[in-house]
């Protein structure tokens, strides 16, 4: 028996009351974690389940790379907090996961959340008017994004986002200067028929629709560009002699107006020194060796001149538009006005006169197949004719035996008159494998005295060659024919 007045009984009974006490609280204690343990896991499993439930509607779209499996655009989700009281409030519309789980532990009522699925674009900066759109509904609405609803698997473009970057930095240096309405370039793997990139800059006050791309969707009168069409027809039909002068010094009419020369000259011209003093009169003579529908109309035609073209997920250029308003139709379109087609439609005519392949396609989708030039008499007589036309003091022309034509083309509006600059490149001259596009919409700067293409695009391109040679396969290079 334990005596309470036994000192020794009394620290005994005392020991034994603090340890019901410790086991007590621990219990307690233990209980506690175990509830509020039970109680967090139930609140965020119902965060969870109301997200979902939130969510279950959309459904993610495939992702949309590029040719090297680079994500250019892919769904994933947002999570937002915003509070539903007087009137609805988001607090944060990307909130981590974890400043979620603090809002809910803060118990008020009126603090709610939402999962919300939503197209994310890694590159949008450098793929303006490229990728497109997606509604609040996760539905494509625009371009690449209008298409990839239909497809169960990711869509693989012929785009290097490499490539992409390096050319939208160099242009971008270069609209700086030049200071143009817009411009836009495009490169292109003429062995896969492949866009390597598809630069569009907007310079204007008015930003361009987003639902376009340029690429396709745009048409204009691109000037000299056109003038290689014009031999290359008269090659094609037997009446042309590249030994054969053209008095240039003769006024040449086309109805009533005289044909202007930029660079007029007393000394006639070889095809040679048409295409290099981009003659005005020398391409209408070469064209009058031609009947206009039966051999020149129909040779627009099979380059893909006058009608729209597939760029690739059944995404077709604009149509063709002939302007009557500049006369003639035979005697304007040698030298490049009269008929206004998209950037695409005036690569893939290029395309065909410099390898020869008649069914020449640029596109936009991943296709690894490897298309050999079909070389013959035209397509070798133009290459060495454009690259004599191009002949520059600039390194990389003999570096990279580059060949090309310039084009520029005046545009009436109601204060004047502006230039379209264009410059179509493509090396190595004697077997080409790249093709360039570059065009500026009426630049108010230049790097030379006069406003033409020499002196504004031409430049560009050849600071984008030095931007992204590396990046291309320099193996095709060879001198040993040229």
């Amino acid at each position: 028996m334990i005596s309470v007045n036994n000192e020794t009984d009394y620290r005994l009974i005392d020991q034994t009351r603090k340890l019901y006490i410790f086991f007590f609280i621990s219990t307690l204690s233990l209980f506690i974690i175990i509830f509020l343990k039970l109680f967090l896991l139930t609140l965020e499993k119902d965060f969870k389940k109301e997200i979902t439930i939130q969510s279950t509607e959309l459904k993610k779209l495939p992702s949309i790379l590029d040719r090297n499996g680079n994500v250019l655009a892919y769904s994933d989700y947002n999570f937002s907090i915003y509070q539903d009281e007087d009137k609805f409030t988001y607090l944060n519309r990307n909130a981590p996961l974890d400043e979620i789980k603090k809002s809910i532990f803060t118990g008020k009522s009126n603090i709610k959340f939402e999962k919300i699925l939503s197209r994310k674009y890694p590159y949008s900066e450098i793929l303006n008017n490229f990728i497109g759109q997606v509604n609040i509904d996760q539905i494509g609405i625009s371009l690449l994004e209008n298409k990839v609803n239909n497809f169960d698997e990711d869509m693989s473009l012929s785009i290097d986002i490499q490539i992409q970057k390096l050319v939208h930095e160099s242009l971008s240096k270069d609209v700086k200067n030049l200071n143009p309405d817009y411009a836009l370039s495009v490169i292109v793997d003429l062995d896969k028929e492949a866009i390597l990139s598809s630069v569009y800059l907007d310079n204007s006050d008015t930003h361009f629709d987003e639902s376009l791309l340029p690429l396709k969707d745009l048409t204009f009168e691109f000037g000299s560009v056109f003038k290689p069409f014009t031999v290359y027809s008269a090659l094609n039909n037997n009446k042309l002699d590249l030994n054969e002068y053209f008095d240039v010094d003769q006024p040449v009419y086309i109805g009533n107006k005289l044909v202007k020369d930029f660079s007029p000259s007393k000394i006639p011209y070889q095809v040679k020194d048409i295409l290099k003093q981009s003659s005005n009169r020398g391409a209408v003579l070469i064209r009058r060796k031609l009947d206009c529908q039966k051999e020149f109309k129909k040779d627009f035609e099979s380059l893909g001149l006058l009608n729209s073209t597939d760029i690739g997920f059944e995404m077709y250029s604009a149509n063709p538009i002939v302007n009557p308003f500049r006369s003639s139709y035979c005697d304007n379109m040698p030298f490049g006005y009269g008929l206004s087609v998209s950037p695409i439609q005036l690569i893939n005519a290029y395309g065909k006169i410099i390898t020869g392949r008649m069914d020449f396609q640029a596109h936009i989708f991943k296709d690894n197949k490897i298309k050999k030039n079909k070389f013959n008499n035209i397509s070798n007589t133009l290459n060495k004719l454009l690259f004599y036309a191009n002949e520059s003091n600039e390194e990389l022309y003999n570096n990279f035996l580059i060949a090309g034509k310039t084009g520029t083309a005046d545009k009436k509006y109601e204060k004047g008159y502006f230039q379209n600059v264009t410059y179509v490149s493509y090396f190595p001259y004697n077997d080409p494998k790249y093709l360039s596009f570059t065009f500026m919409q009426n630049p108010r700067e230049t790097y030379g005295p006069f406003m033409t293409a020499g002196n504004t695009v031409k430049h560009a391109f050849y600071n984008i060659l030095r931007n992204i040679y590396m990046y291309l396969d320099l193996t095709i290079l060879n001198t040993s024919n040229t």
